[in-house]
């Protein structure tokens, strides 16, 4: 079968218009060079899951850290999916219907159109055994192991519908850039100092007598850096212990196109496996169509 196909198209090529054969090449082509460069992307990802160490949250560096634990709520409003009302920390869905076409020579092909589709772009914790860590998913690549499709045959056209989820306490790892940044809290600090240097500059003798070193009356810069150093310290042992508790540790997409942002409820050694095999599938349809595309241009061209 697979000779005749062969001796089918070695006959047919160079007799094909110059459009027949150089707009199906030239896809070829795109579609050969898309799977190379997919290929190269998923390759990156599973070597670089495998190199990069599991930090815990509390000592993780500032940084593309690597992070395991289990997905949390926030506090707020619950999250909840449009498709199938369950409650989650984030979900994608997408709406498909069923198309029916017919081409100029009568013959009909089905395809499935999307509708409508939305992820999710709220942000949820990341909550390992020694602290949280808000996960804020925009551009991430996220992989779930609750998905889910049904078809709903009693509408015309029929459609079909897919869901994915990730809920309260299920096992996450998540791989991105991790920020400890000030909260709310840090901002009133701020302002408490502003706020209690106002106080002392209405008591300038006070002031004075504090911080003016060299008693010439005034305070010059390196004096007024000292007084506002000292207002700092007396606002932070006032706050005392909140100033642990005012750190917010965030978990996002970073601007290095090497490093991906992925979040997903399968584990570590599972996921090094699920881009190896997309890699692997890439590589065959890289060398597939391109291979098949170098011989249809041999023979087209009497090489």
């Amino acid at each position: 079968m697979l000779e005749h196909m062969i001796a089918f198209f070695e006959g047919n090529i160079p007799l094909f218009e110059r459009h027949e054969f150089w707009i199906p090449t030239s896809i070829a082509i795109i579609i050969s060079g898309l799977a190379f460069t997919r290929m190269a992307k998923w390759l990156n990802r599973s070597r670089m899951i495998e190199n990069v160490p599991t930090s815990k949250i509390r000592s993780a560096s500032q940084g593309y850290v690597e992070l395991e634990g289990k997905a949390m709520t926030m506090e707020g409003p619950i999250i909840i999916s449009p498709l199938s009302g369950k409650s989650c920390v984030w979900y994608r869905y997408k709406i498909e219907e069923k198309v029916k076409e017919y081409n100029s020579k009568g013959k009909s092909h089905t395809y499935w159109k999307v509708v409508k589709k939305e992820t999710s772009d709220a942000i949820f914790l990341l909550q390992d055994d020694t602290g949280r860590c808000v996960i804020d998913p925009d551009d991430a690549d996220v992989i779930v192991t609750n998905k889910r499709t049904w078809h709903k045959r009693t509408v015309t056209p029929i459609r079909r519908y897919t869901e994915e989820l990730i809920t309260d306490s299920e096992p996450l790892y998540a791989i991105g850039l991790f920020n400890t940044v000030a909260n709310v809290g840090h901002k009133q600090q701020r302002e408490q100092v502003h706020y209690l240097l106002r106080e002392w500059k209405n008591d300038p003798n006070r002031l004075l007598h504090e911080f003016d070193l060299d008693r010439n009356g005034q305070l010059d810069e390196s004096e007024w850096e000292l007084a506002r150093l000292a207002a700092e310290r007396q606002i932070k042992r006032e706050y005392g212990h909140q100033e642990k508790l005012e750190q917010l540790n965030i978990l996002k997409n970073t601007d290095h196109r090497h490093q991906g942002f992925i979040i997903s409820t399968i584990p570590e050694n599972t996921l090094i496996k699920h881009y190896r095999r997309h890699a692997l599938l890439s590589l065959l349809v890289f060398f597939s169509l391109g291979s098949l595309v170098v011989w249809a241009i041999n023979i087209r061209l009497g090489l």
